[in-house]
């Protein structure tokens, strides 16, 4: 019995060496239930924000990550200028949505496993075909998910701050794509033809369209970027040169 209770008061001088107070000591381990409870007081709309925060963020981190690839790999300038525009605007993106997660008390999330083979396979590309993988990825891909899951987001949540912060956001997602699908048409017209087997048959598109329903703008319809940016957002593209994000992104392990 004497042994139990020396044991027990080294336990405790242990974890006040540790910086726990004696109220925490004598306070209960109720906080899996307390969290259970609040979990359960979310709406089903706030648990759909948290949702789309997280997506939000681990696509912002992966945009920014693969374009800074593509300014040390690409030699193709339209490449190079659209994965300047996607690093400036993810670095403002990012900060806000971590931002909104602090205020939620949610950690940034890490990425998904398909951005990390994605990343993983952009590294070891090079010239045209990192330029392919890249436009086809990050660039059509991801800016059409990003566009769709910001305005269902934007029609479904209530919260004021979000939903003014979504409404800013659009106008400049919408130009990332249309840029995205411009930079894509010259690579897509030189790829092959693939016939089909049967006789007579119409060939196989040559592009698969980026926004379901939406054919994607011919070259001759806009003459620069400074053209697309008057449509969508008023003013031209953001310079070359890169700010740097407004934070830093936390260093996560390789496992989930």
């Amino acid at each position: 019995m004497r042994c139990v209770s020396v044991c027990v008061v080294a336990a405790a001088a242990a974890l006040l060496s540790a910086g726990v107070s004696r109220a925490e000591l004598a306070r209960p381990a109720v906080f899996a239930a307390a969290s259970a409870a609040h979990a359960r007081k979310m709406s089903a709309e706030q648990r759909e924000e948290r949702r789309f925060l997280q997506e939000a963020a681990a696509a912002s981190r992966f945009e920014s990550e693969a374009s800074k690839m593509a300014l040390a790999k690409s030699n193709n300038p339209a490449v190079r200028s659209f994965a300047a525009t996607l690093i400036n605007h993810h670095a403002s993106a990012g900060a806000a949505l971590q931002q909104m997660l602090r205020g939620r008390g949610m950690a940034p999330p890490m990425l998904a496993n398909d951005q990390r083979k994605t990343l993983n396979r952009l590294a070891k590309l090079n010239g045209a075909k990192f330029d392919h993988e890249y436009t086809d990825e990050v660039g059509l891909r991801y800016q059409q998910d990003d566009l769709q899951g910001y305005e269902r987001a934007s029609l479904a949540t209530r919260d004021p701050t979000l939903k003014a912060w979504l409404t800013r956001t659009l106008p400049t997602l919408r130009y990332h794509l249309t840029t995205a699908q411009r930079i894509a048409l010259p690579h897509e017209a030189a790829r092959p033809v693939k016939v089909r087997a049967q006789r007579g048959s119409p060939p196989a598109p040559r592009m698969r369209e980026a926004v379901a329903g939406t054919k994607a703008a011919p070259p001759s319809t806009f003459k620069s970027h400074e053209d697309l940016a008057t449509q969508f957002m008023g003013a031209g593209p953001m310079q070359l040169g890169v700010t740097q994000p407004a934070a830093e992104w936390p260093i996560e392990s390789n496992t989930r």
